[in-house]
């Protein structure tokens, strides 16, 4: 009789064998995610609510975009387009994880061209927009997202030149 319990046991757990592992550890980065759900997924943060609520008038973001799970030939188009021109910089001021090297990454000025900062994780991308309604903010950057890319913070400087930051996931 144990053979055939064990046997039902295996059988009932069979259509679980199918899904997926709801215990599995998902990188958050791996799921797809529209421009509406980045949007709502930084929006609720208190740091970023009091950032854009503060903003008045034209301000200049600088976003910055966790990009590790990007595949490579989209970071290469990043960098140099078909065309030919370069784009994007490659400033590295050091590999890995470490906060020091991510935090100097993150204070560094950036243009429009962006800069990258390649680590085992994070590597990021930061790239200075175009001057906006500061409600326009969060909607711009979330719709620069392309897969394997987030949005995890972005600073913002008034046209006049004040600058204030916004918090990241």
């Amino acid at each position: 009789m144990r053979p055939a319990r064990a046997f039902l046991a295996a059988m009932a757990m069979l259509p679980l064998a199918a899904c997926e592992n709801p215990f599995a550890d998902k990188d958050w980065r791996e799921v797809e995610e529209t421009a509406e759900e980045c949007a709502a997924r930084l929006s609720g943060k208190l740091e970023v609510k009091q950032l854009l609520e503060a903003a008045e008038g034209q301000v200049v973001p600088t976003y910055a975009f966790d990009i590790t799970k990007m595949e490579l030939m989209a970071i290469n188009e990043m960098i140099v387009p078909a065309s030919g021109d370069s784009r994007g910089s490659l400033r590295t001021s050091a590999f890995g994880a470490t906060a020091p090297p991510v935090a100097a990454f993150m204070e560094l000025s950036v243009t429009e061209d962006g800069a990258f900062y390649f680590g085992e994780d994070p590597s990021l991308y930061r790239v200075r927009g175009k001057a906006l309604p500061g409600d326009q903010v969060l909607a711009t950057g979330c719709a620069m997202q392309k897969p394997g890319m987030r949005l995890i913070s972005f600073k913002l400087q008034s046209s006049s030149g004040g600058s204030a930051d916004g918090g990241g996931v």
